[in-house]
C-alpha cells in the first residue's frame, strides 16, 4: 500500500500566507520545507483554488508569443517529416 501525504492545517497557513507572492512550485517546496511533506505542484494548485486564493501576478502577456514559437518548431517537424 502507498503512503498518501496529508494536507494540514499547517500547509493551508503556509498556502494563504505566500499566496500572493510566490508560485505554486515555490509553495510546495516552502511546505515541504517547513512540513517535511511533499506535494505536487498539481495538487498545491488545486488546494490554492480551493480557498479561493488568487495566483500571483503573472505574465500573461509572453503566453501567446509562447504558443507561436511552440507552433513554429511544431510546423517545421511536420515539414521534416515528422521527425
Amino acid at each position: 500500500m502507498r503512503w498518501k501525504p496529508v494536507w494540514n492545517e499547517r500547509c493551508s497557513e503556509i498556502l494563504r500566507r505566500n499566496a500572493q507572492h510566490y508560485t505554486n512550485s515555490e509553495i510546495a517546496a516552502q511546505v515541504e520545507a517547513a512540513t517535511g511533506v511533499r506535494f505536487s505542484v498539481p495538487f498545491v494548485s488545486r488546494r490554492r483554488a480551493a480557498l479561493g486564493l488568487d495566483s500571483p501576478q503573472r505574465n500573461d502577456w509572453s503566453a501567446p508569443i509562447n504558443r507561436r514559437r511552440w507552433l513554429r518548431k511544431l510546423s517545421a517537424r511536420s515539414d521534416q517529416g515528422g521527425q
